[in-house]
């Protein structure tokens, strides 16, 4: 660590921090008295114009007056495992430059960290005693000297929309939710969210601005009726920009390196899994404990961990007796409940030390519907409260994620998208441009309760896709949608019996957001890849190099039945074929996808199969 000394009102402040690899640039700069302003370039693309930094709280503003009293550079390296998510074991390298200000006798601490894909930074108010966040100045200025391509959700409370392609000026005067993509050149991508959110801060979007679609800034809930009310010291959420090619924003980990560590010690009542659900196929089943059971004994065939009771079960169904039929067949249960039921301490102690006795394993905790910090606060009692009891958490009608599995190891996924359960209300529901969308956003930034695979639904999309949902989506806990008897009969069954919910690897093979994309994923020595696409089909390659040289593979291929027209959408769909094959490193897999279609690939070492 290096400190450089203070810096006088009176002259211009420039300081510079650049990632390990040397190919992302910091620039801090500030004119004489002026405000703060950053700008990054990854090599010679930049990334952002000379952007914003700034607080107005009711003791000050740091936007004017700003004394520079030193800078601090510092190196990290940091190893860590996750329980979930879409690789378990960790490693980064970063460089930091903090920034030392004061501002009418108040310090600040701003500090930047620029790794290999992304760069991120925060605000640290030292002191003591309370504080109230009125705004925040933290802005992304867009480059202004080339075309850009981005992909944007409108903001909404329980994040459930599409992620539209859109140019920066139809994003004028109007809000999004994080995480949102930019396309600056051919293969030089920006996505921006925040990390390490809680109930200290709150959570937030973005505006953009009313002139220029290419200026945004940080927003506050849309409910967030007071000031953000704070005690000192206090460090605020990471405003974070990863930075790259799409490969290295699908396989990127950096809300999760700027989450504290976990707070558990033992970890070992984890575990990801997957879910019998019976909401999907039958809304009013949850308090029906024969429907129940059916869906418990379907899960222990099919070698699932869970199975999830969703809303209508409180009053109606005798959980501790599903609970223990459960137990038998080595099926753990999850128990749906609203947010309101457990908003106090009383009701969370209550419920979930009643619910823990009985041996549930999880809850899931619904329509949150809110960013505002009051609202953040009982996301963090909640976990607080079933790690104690030792019940694993999926947040649903939730806020997005922002790393917080890692330091919370038990809360498993979270929904916040545009999910399949909207083909239950819609006709037509998540299309294929969404789904080979969230790849690219929603899915980079934590696991997603999207709970894929519907077949017996009417959409717009193929049973091949529908299939591939299964490896494309990540999810610590994978609600299965469908109903017992429409899998039951499914070519496709063995596959969604074999696709984990932890992953050891993911690998973004091609894709473009809205068209196509493929994915591998790896599990101990399988791998599972799976490739879709939107409107037009195609011929898709998937060269296999991602496999261990001289060792052959079985590979299970899941695709849709050829057709003298493979680019045609038809309402009546093909079903799904299944072919073996035996495959090695040096060789390509070529499949023509359907219209909207999709393609799944189960590959083990030959010697596993033995």
């Amino acid at each position: 660590m290096d400190h450089e000394l203070s810096q006088s009102l009176s002259a211009p402040f420039h300081a510079q921090l650049h990632s390990p690899d040397g190919n992302l640039h910091i620039t801090l700069e500030q004119e004489p008295n002026g405000p703060l302003f950053y700008t990054v370039m990854n090599n010679r693309y930049r990334v952002l114009e000379r952007s914003p930094l700034g607080l107005i709280t009711d003791q000050y503003k740091l936007q004017q007056g700003i004394r520079i009293q030193g800078v601090e550079h510092n190196t990290i390296t940091e190893r860590y495992e996750l329980v979930t998510g879409k690789q378990k074991s960790q490693s980064y390298e970063a460089n930091e430059l903090v920034l030392l200000t004061s501002v009418e006798n108040h310090q600040v601490r701003i500090r930047f960290r620029a790794f290999h894909d992304g760069v991120a930074y925060r605000y640290e108010l030292q002191g003591e005693g309370d504080i109230r966040f009125e705004n925040e100045l933290s802005g992304f200025h867009l480059p202004e000297d080339r075309m850009l391509n981005v992909w944007a959700q409108p903001f909404m409370r329980c994040y459930e929309r599409t992620y539209d392609h859109a140019m920066p000026d139809h994003l004028r005067g109007r809000h999004f939710g994080f995480p949102l993509l930019v396309q600056s050149a051919e293969d030089h991508w920006l996505l921006l969210t925040e990390a390490a959110v809680d109930g200290r801060y709150g959570a937030s979007h973005l505006a953009a601005d009313e002139q220029d679609g290419r200026k945004l800034r940080i927003a506050y809930a849309p409910d967030q009726e007071t000031p953000i009310a704070a005690k000192l010291p206090l460090s605020t959420p990471w405003r974070v920009m990863i930075i790259g090619s799409l490969r290295d924003l699908v396989s990127s980990s950096l809300t999760t390196h700027l989450c504290p560590p976990p707070v558990l010690q033992d970890t070992s009542w984890i575990s990801p899994g997957r879910a019998a659900w019976s909401w999907y196929a039958e809304g009013d089943s949850c308090g029906d404990m024969e429907i129940q059971r059916q869906h418990v004994d379907f899960a222990a065939e099919m070698g699932w961990e869970y199975s999830v009771v969703d809303g209508g079960w409180e009053g109606v169904l005798d959980a501790p007796q599903l609970i223990h039929y459960a137990k038998a067949r080595g099926v753990g249960i999850w128990l749906w409940t609203h947010y309101k039921g457990l908003n106090t301490e009383e009701l969370r102690e209550e419920k979930l030390r009643l619910w823990a006795s009985w041996g549930a394993v999880g809850i899931k905790v619904d329509f949150f519907d809110s960013d505002n910090q009051e609202t953040l606060q009982v996301y963090d009692a909640i976990a607080e409260s079933a790690a104690r009891h030792r019940l694993m958490v999926n947040f649903h009608g939730s806020t997005k994620p922002s790393g917080e599995h890692r330091t919370w190891p038990h809360v498993m996924t979270r929904e916040g998208v545009y999910g399949a359960e909207y083909y239950r209300a819609q006709s037509e529901g998540p299309n294929a441009v969404h789904l080979c969308t969230l790849p690219f956003t929603r899915n980079v930034i934590g696991s997603m309760d999207f709970t894929p695979v519907t077949f017996s639904r009417r959409t717009t999309t193929t049973q091949g896709l529908q299939l591939a949902l299964a490896i494309l989506f990540e999810s610590g806990i994978q609600h299965y949608a469908d109903a017992i008897s429409v899998f039951a009969d499914h070519p496709g069954m063995p596959l969604l019996a074999a696709v984990p919910a932890v992953w050891d690897e993911t690998r973004l093979l091609e894709g473009y957001p809205g068209r196509f994309v493929t994915i591998a994923r790896r599990s101990g020595v399988e791998w599972f890849v799976t490739s879709i696409c939107a409107a037009g089909g195609r011929d898709v390659h998937i060269p296999l190099d991602f496999l261990e040289d001289n060792t052959a593979y079985r590979a299970v291929i899941y695709r849709e039945q050829a057709e003298a027209d493979e680019y045609r959408y038809r309402s009546v769909l093909p079903p799904i074929e299944v072919h073996t094959e035996t495959r090695c490193a040096k060789d390509t897999i070529k499949i023509r996808l359907k219209v909207y279609g999709g393609v799944s690939i189960h590959l083990t070492p030959q010697a596993e199969n033995k």
